[in-house]
């Protein structure tokens, strides 16, 4: 069953309930008007939220994620998709991944010729078994072989353990 939901103007999910998880996907900004609290009623089956299509988040949406996350307490929860605005919020704020998995994040390039930005999916099982992360990429708007990664790998993925 898929469910959609508006939360406000700038935030809104859908929800895909399976057999035995349910599937969040996320959309817009996270702030003072998010109201997450709808997510309880999904407390103690497992949880996927996919972060894929989250634009912004603000020290108010980081609270009220925090305690959303207290709140679904030890429920099996994983986090998909992240972008580089989630990653560091996790790395910034550990009680923002509560008892959750990371699955995957977008790892974020820079082209040094054109300054155009991109994100690579990389799957955090991978990371952990030791595939390395592409330190440059082909960029898609010059065919520049320069573009690399924005920052430094190791603190980009300080929150894995």
């Amino acid at each position: 069953m898929n469910t959609a939901e508006l939360m406000n103007d700038h935030f809104h999910f859908e929800v895909s309930e399976g057999k035995n998880q349910c599937q969040i996907n996320l959309f817009g900004v996270i702030d003072e008007n998010t109201d997450l609290s709808s997510f309880l009623k999904y407390k103690g089956q497992k949880l996927v939220f996919n972060f894929k299509e989250i634009t912004s988040i603000n020290s108010c949406g980081i609270r009220t994620w925090v305690n959303l996350m207290k709140e679904l307490g030890s429920s099996p929860i994983e986090f998909m998709e992240c972008p580089p605005l989630v990653v560091r919020q996790m790395n910034m704020v550990p009680s923002f991944l509560g008892s959750a998995k990371v699955v995957s994040v977008y790892v974020p390039y820079v082209c040094d010729s054109c300054e155009h930005e991109d994100n690579q999916l990389v799957k955090i099982d991978d990371y952990k078994s030791g595939t390395p992360v592409a330190e440059s990429l082909t960029c898609k708007n010059c065919s520049s072989e320069e573009m690399e990664i924005d920052g430094n790998v190791k603190q980009y993925f300080a929150f894995v353990k």
